[in-house]
């Protein structure tokens, strides 16, 4: 039997991903009703819009398949990547899984850019390497750590009963994930060192979803933030996992403005996501200014610019 790192895209999967990707509505809906049959892991590609990069996907991991079945995960943020990363730049991703942000954006920097990579989960950072590997990216750098904001071992706890060693990746720092995920110590570490360490003092997009952690990633990568030496931040922002570290999504939309950036709320409303995933909305008609914090929501998709 062939090796399971080395199965291919069975045939059904390429055809059901053509027919689901034209569909005008319910692509998340049939990607996730197709992919409940049972299959081992395989190789397969990025849309060629994306860069047709190889990941290795799992059917059971939710991410996977979306990108496998739809071509996209979280289009919004996609079409961000796609509209500010150029040849050249430098892209943060703080928070990568298994690497979908990482490959677009290895794709879009080029091998004259930089991509630095950080993922506290073990069994992802391998997915994540192995991803790298395959698609040959040796301007990627990939960071086994976690963003804090200094050094020492910091608790997670798995953030999806379901994950295995292929799929379903996640660690928070927070007891209100899931009951009886099973907890890992992982080394934790200021952004700020991390990047001295590789000689980059700019970063022109740094993306960061990491459950809550947020808030002490933040301020440790407060040096270049006050130096306004990161240009713009693709921030999710999770209230309720911040409040159970003892933080607030207040405290770090505060934060943030005091350095000086200035923040639009990504709209991620179902419509705006089909609309978005279809092609049919532009990018800059889904930023709203976020004014004070009264619009802030449960689960807030922010991007932050240098105010003028």
């Amino acid at each position: 039997m062939a090796d399971v790192l080395e199965q291919r895209q069975p045939v059904w999967v390429g055809v059901a991903a053509s027919i689901i990707r034209w569909l005008p509505r319910g692509r998340y809906r049939a990607a996730n009703w197709i992919g409940r049959r049972p299959i081992e892991p395989f190789w397969t590609r990025m849309p060629d819009d994306l860069g047709a990069l190889g990941f290795r996907c799992d059917l059971r991991d939710g991410i996977m398949r979306d990108v496998c079945f739809t071509g996209r995960y979280e289009p919004q943020e996609t079409a961000l990547l796609q509209r500010i990363l150029r040849p050249g730049m430098t892209f943060v991703d703080v928070g990568a899984n298994w690497g979908y942000f990482t490959l677009i954006g290895a794709h879009l920097v080029g091998r004259r850019g930089r991509v630095v990579s950080v993922e506290a989960d073990p069994a992802a950072c391998c997915a994540l390497r192995a991803n790298c590997a395959r698609n040959e990216l040796d301007w990627v750098t990939v960071i086994e750590m976690a963003a804090s904001d200094r050094p020492g071992t910091m608790s997670f706890q798995q953030s999806d009963a379901k994950a295995t060693e292929s799929g379903n990746y996640g660690l928070a720092a927070t007891t209100t994930v899931v009951e009886h995920g099973r907890r890992l110590d992982v080394a934790g570490r200021a952004l700020d060192d991390a990047l001295d360490e590789l000689n980059l003092d700019r970063v022109d997009l740094l993306k960061m979803d990491i459950e809550g952690g947020e808030g002490r990633a933040l301020t440790g990568i407060g040096r270049r933030l006050v130096a306004h030496r990161v240009n713009q931040i693709l921030l999710e922002v999770h209230p309720s996992h911040l409040r159970d570290q003892g933080s607030s999504a207040e405290q770090v939309v505060n934060e943030l403005r005091g350095y000086g950036y200035k923040p639009w709320s990504i709209d991620h409303s179902v419509s705006a996501t089909q609309r978005v995933a279809a092609g049919r909305l532009e990018v800059t008609d889904m930023l709203t200014p976020l004014v004070g914090l009264g619009n802030l929501g449960p689960w807030p998709h922010v991007l932050w610019t240098l105010a003028s």
